[in-house]
């Protein structure tokens, strides 16, 4: 059985990919191989050979456990297993070399031997597993370049070069012509091998060729049949739908001839509530009428309600330019008094000073009456101008008594009055507050009026227009009620074409429902 495009497109696919796997197997395997050589020719090898075939066995797992962590990981590229096919034909060259040290008979049986030869045809081989000629050819030249120097380190360790019968079984002899043979056909080889890895190449694409058109031609086809899948199933759901709303149009085409039937019924009666509304109409022009006189003198009223807040806003306006002027007086008054206090204060103090020399003057009249009466006859004349400045003292504390009490009863008053202005000038300032507030009060109230006497002008205007639209629909209404038995004309029509409309809407849903069945057919396929 033929496997699917997809599967055969991802098979060539991996064998691109997998071609460093595969090298990677065959590079341990020949290090298995090594390790049994090794073992089993522990005992004749020198130790020279046994470092270089451990360092070579330990350096091939290393790279090659690299290229398998780098593989897992995704992240192999191109360039590092060609590096590692390189170091693979490095180690088997030291390897080698390293065995050409232990004498001249030995390095010329190692050149003879054709295992030597055996496993660099190996490694060109394993280096096609890449699928690339150009690698081929570069391991083929660097393999053949090794074994030159191989025959160049034997020569320098005293390995002879020579032509002659036999001299494949002389003991540290080599057949140069054999060895260039050897090379030249090792380098035929890699070219022999790239020739057909071009083939294989050339195959590869032409089936990646195939297998990509294969895979177009199967998704086409797939896309076509989805499709047609997907058509036939729109199909039958577009029938499906337009099955039900054909029934459904049945239904109300059904409902329609009722309806038509009912409104012949309503028609009758409908012209029966036209006449009526007629004479309604007319009784809502005659009140409309009424309005517009009630509307008209609530519009006089409103004027001259407004006109009265005006003239009242007027005179509170006045008032309040006369209240500021009391307060300024009081305020006046209040100064001036508090200025005559002040002024009281300063006759008390002059007052006090009067008595102060009232009774200075009479201890100096008492003086001169002590001093008079010593001076006996001579001080006679002196004791009666004493008597006379004692009296005058004594009057003069008298009066500043007196001055004193005025004056005390004058601060009273004054205090009385200051308060009094005080009181005043609150109560002015209050009463203006007031003025003020009645005053925002009637403009606010003059704005509503004016809003009021626009709304009673819209109204007006709104009567005026229902009126007018009264007038036009009692018109209207007897053009409907001339046209009453022409409406009933059409709806007789409307029901005949109604029938016709029933009975081809059943023809359409018995081929809706022949369509569906064909598309149910085609979804199916």
């Amino acid at each position: 059985m033929a496997l699917p495009a997809s599967r055969q497109k991802q098979i060539i696919k991996d064998w691109a990919l997998l071609g460093p796997v595969y090298v990677n197997r065959v590079r341990f395997s020949l290090a298995a191989f090594y390790i049994v050589a090794v073992a089993g020719s522990y005992q004749t090898s020198t130790t020279l050979q046994l470092i270089s075939y451990s360092v070579g066995i330990t350096a091939m797992f290393i790279y090659g456990g690299v290229q398998r962590y780098l593989f897992g990981k995704g992240k192999l590229n191109k360039f590092f297993p060609r590096i590692f096919l390189i170091l693979d034909i490095t180690v088997l060259f030291a390897v080698t070399a390293s065995g050409l040290f232990s004498g001249k008979d030995s390095a010329a049986d190692l050149i003879k031997s054709p295992t030597l030869y055996v496993l660099y045809y190996f490694y060109i081989t394993y280096s096609s597993f890449l699928f690339s000629r150009k690698t081929l050819l570069i391991c083929t030249y660097y393999a053949a370049l090794c074994l030159v120097g191989l025959l160049g380190i034997s020569y320098s360790l005293g390995v002879e070069f020579k032509e002659a019968l036999g001299v494949q079984s002389m003991k540290g002899t080599v057949a140069i012509s054999n060895e260039l043979f050897k090379i030249l056909f090792l380098i035929s080889f890699g070219y022999l091998a790239g020739t057909v890895l071009n083939l294989l190449n050339r195959m590869k694409e032409e089936a990646e060729t195939k297998t990509k058109e294969s895979e177009r031609q199967r998704i086409s086809s797939e896309n076509r049949n989805i499709v047609l899948k997907s058509v036939g199933e729109m199909l039958a759901g577009s029938l499906n739908v337009i099955n039900q709303v054909v029934h459904n149009f049945n239904t109300q085409v059904a409902s329609q001839a009722q309806s038509l039937r009912e409104m012949t019924d309503f028609m009758a009666s409908f012209s029966d509530s036209i006449q009526n509304s007629v004479e309604n109409i007319k009784k809502q022009d005659d009140q409309v009428a009424d309005a517009n006189q009630n509307s008209d003198s609530l519009k006089a009223n409103l004027a001259d309600v407004s006109e009265s807040f005006q003239n009242l806003s007027f005179q509170m306006n006045e008032f309040r330019v006369l209240g500021d002027s009391l307060s300024v007086t009081v305020s006046d008054l209040d100064l001036r008094l508090k200025s005559v206090s002040e002024a009281q204060k300063q006759v008390g103090e002059v007052n006090q000073i009067m008595s102060e020399i009232a009774d200075r003057t009479n201890l100096l009249a008492l003086n001169a009456s002590i001093e008079a009466a010593r001076a006996g006859e001579h001080g006679r004349g002196f004791a009666v101008v004493a008597s006379e400045v004692g009296k005058l003292a004594d009057n003069s504390n008298e009066n500043a008594t007196k001055i004193k009490t005025i004056i005390q009863k004058a601060n009273r008053f004054i205090q009385e009055g200051v308060e009094l202005a005080l009181q005043s000038r609150e109560k002015t300032e209050a009463l203006q507050k007031g003025y003020s507030d009645l005053n925002s009060l009637i403009s606010h109230l003059n704005d509503r009026i004016e809003v009021q006497k626009k709304t009673n002008l819209e109204m007006l205007q709104s009567l005026g227009q229902i009126g007018e639209f009264s007038r036009r629909i009692a018109g209207e209404s007897k053009l409907l009620a001339n046209d009453k038995n022409e409406m009933l004309d059409v709806v007789t029509k409307m029901d005949i074409s109604n029938f016709e409309i029933v009975n081809n809407a059943k023809i359409i849903q018995e081929n809706i429902i022949k369509l569906e069945k064909q598309a149910a057919n085609l979804a199916e396929d």
